[in-house]
Parts: C-alpha cells; sequence; structure tokens
C-alpha cells in the first residue's frame, strides 16, 4: 500500500469517529431538550386547577412514556417526542380554562338572592368537586345543565321584577320605556345563553328604576297629600263661611222679627191711643149720644161688670141721663 492510500484510510477513520462523536453529541443533547420539556410539562399539568382524575392520569402516562423515549439512542425519536410534549398540554388547558370559567360562575351565581335552595345546592356541590372529578365530560356537562338552570331562574326573577316596576303607577315614562326595550330582547333572545347575556343591564336598570319609582311616588303622594290637605281646608273655610253666613243671616231674622214686632206693638199702641182718643172725644161730646149706634149709659159707681140693674142703653141722638156716665 502506498503512502498516498494510507493518508487516504486515515483520514477517512478519522472522519467516521469524527461523525460518531458528532451524533453521539446530538443525541445527548435531544436527550437533554427532552428532559427539560418534561420537566416543564410537569410543572405546568401540576398548576391546572380543574382536571378529572382521567385527564391527570393520562398526562403522567404520557410523562411516563417520554422518560422512556429520553433513554432512547434515537434522534428521531427524541425530536418527536419533545414536539409532541410541547403541544401535549394545550387541551388539558383548554379544559381547565373551561371549568374554571363555569366554577367561578357558579361561585357568583350561589350567592344571588334570586335563586332557590335546589339550585343553590347544585352550584356548592359541583364547586366542592371541582377539584377532583373523574371524567371531564361529565363533570363539565353537569355544570352546564347547573348554570342553565341557575341563569334562567335568574333570568325569570329578574324579568319578573322589571315588569313589577313597569307596572307601578309612579315610574318615569322614560324609564318605562327604557326597561320596556331591554325586556322585548330578553324575551326575544334564542336561549338562555342570550337572554343572560342582558341580566346584568336589566338588573341594573330595574334597581335604578325601582329607585327613581319610589322618589317620585313619594313626590306624587306629597303632592296628593297636599292637594287634599288644601281641598280640606278649602271645606272647612267654606263651611265656616256659610256658617257664619247663616248665623248673620239668622240674627237678621230676629233682628226683622224683633222690628216686625215692635212695629205691631207701636201699630196696637196706636190704635189703642186712638181709641183712648175716640173714647175720650167721646167722652167730652156732652150728654148727647152723636155716634151713629146705641151706646151704654152705666149709673155712675158702678161699672160694666155690675151694670145689671144700673145700665141703659141710649140709642144714637138720645141723652145720658143725669147720674150716669157713658160706658165704652
Amino acid at each position: 500500500m502506498n503512502k498516498k492510500i494510507r493518508n487516504l484510510l486515515a483520514a477517512t477513520v478519522m472522519f467516521s469517529g469524527l461523525v460518531t462523536f458528532g451524533c453521539a453529541n446530538d443525541v445527548k443533547s435531544f436527550q437533554t431538550d427532552l428532559s427539560k420539556q418534561i420537566e416543564t410539562v410537569d410543572k405546568q399539568y401540576k398548576k391546572l386547577d380543574y382536571l378529572s382524575t382521567d385527564d391527570q392520569t393520562t398526562l403522567k402516562k404520557e410523562l411516563e412514556n417520554s422518560k422512556e423515549v429520553e433513554k432512547s439512542g434515537s434522534r428521531s425519536d427524541l425530536e418527536d417526542e419533545i414536539s409532541h410534549l410541547k403541544k401535549i398540554l394545550t387541551p388539558f388547558e383548554s379544559k381547565d380554562r373551561k371549568i374554571a370559567g363555569e366554577i367561578t360562575t357558579a361561585g357568583e351565581l350561589r350567592y344571588n338572592a334570586a335563586i332557590d335552595t335546589t339550585n343553590k345546592e347544585k352550584l356548592t356541590d359541583l364547586i366542592a368537586k371541582s377539584r377532583d372529578f373523574s371524567d371531564y365530560e361529565s363533570f363539565e356537562q353537569a355544570c352546564q345543565t347547573a348554570l342553565t338552570q341557575t341563569k334562567k331562574q335568574l333570568v325569570e326573577a329578574v324579568s319578573n321584577q322589571a315588569n313589577a316596576a313597569i307596572g307601578s303607577t309612579y315610574i318615569p315614562q322614560t324609564d318605562k320605556v327604557d326597561l320596556t326595550a331591554i325586556l322585548e330582547k330578553v324575551k326575544k333572545a334564542e336561549n338562555i345563553t342570550v337572554a343572560y347575556s342582558y341580566l346584568s343591564n336589566l338588573q341594573t336598570t330595574t334597581s335604578q328604576v325601582i329607585s327613581r319609582t319610589k322618589a317620585n311616588e313619594i313626590t306624587v303622594k306629597a303632592a296628593e297629600a297636599k292637594a287634599e290637605e288644601d281641598k280640606k281646608a278649602a271645606q272647612a273655610a267654606a263651611e265656616k263661611a256659610k256658617a257664619e253666613a247663616d248665623r248673620v243671616a239668622q240674627a237678621q231674622a230676629a233682628q226683622a222679627a224683633q222690628a216686625a214686632q215692635a212695629a205691631q206693638a207701636a201699630q196696637a199702641a196706636q190704635a189703642a191711643q186712638a181709641a183712648q182718643a175716640a173714647q175720650a172725644a167721646e167722652d167730652t161730646s156732652g150728654s148727647i149720644n152723636n155716634t151713629n149706634h146705641t151706646k151704654w149709659a152705666v149709673e155712675d159707681g158702678y161699672n160694666w161688670h155690675n151694670r145689671k140693674g144700673h145700665s141703659r142703653i141710649i140709642p144714637p141722638g138720645g141723652s145720658l141721663p143725669p147720674g150716669y156716665h157713658w160706658q165704652v
């Protein structure tokens, strides 16, 4: 073998050794990467709060399998396993987020005064089991069912409250229009999830409307009370004025009656005076009956009551006998 051939063989052996050394280093590097990836996945999955026991078992088996692959001398297997581990947590993280969201919602809903004891107990039970459930699908379905029933009850309760507010006599018209518009959206919602999306707005608006309605009711009732008070005051004033008018009228009537009586008395007195004057005139007319009617003549010392046997009737033109006087 000549020198050139010997040099060529030496170079070939050297290159082969370098390649083998390089491949060995590459495998070692991938094994290290896989080990780190296994550690990362292990830490991350342990941070997930809502994994089913079935999924936890699946992940543990995956990690055990990765550790076995780590011992492999195949670069291809190592690369594939690293790639697989980088994506393995994605579906589990999605499940965790979904359950976490539902449990958070359950926690918020169970303290709402509008839900009944049955729904509250269902939500409380789900929250208690959320850290230790076996099958994701069945637990997630239980969450969906409980949340849907609770949301439906809340929507109905708040809608009833809103309808009651709308029916109030004292609700301001603008509030009635606004609240009715939100209720219409709730009624037309194609499912309870859509209807529930309006609940916060409906609940807030209803609360504000009820507050304003109460304030308006107080104002209206105060005005009505004032009007009623004014009406009663006016009635009292009218009754007082009427009573005063009646009193004055009665006083005037009494005064008129007294005046009439006085007038009658005056007339009677005048008549008496006239009669007395006439009698006096007759008495002074002498002893002749100068009237056109008969007159009584009573003996002096006697009067009308004891005249019997001592009186005479004197015709017109007759003379008064001596010792007699005229008796009217």
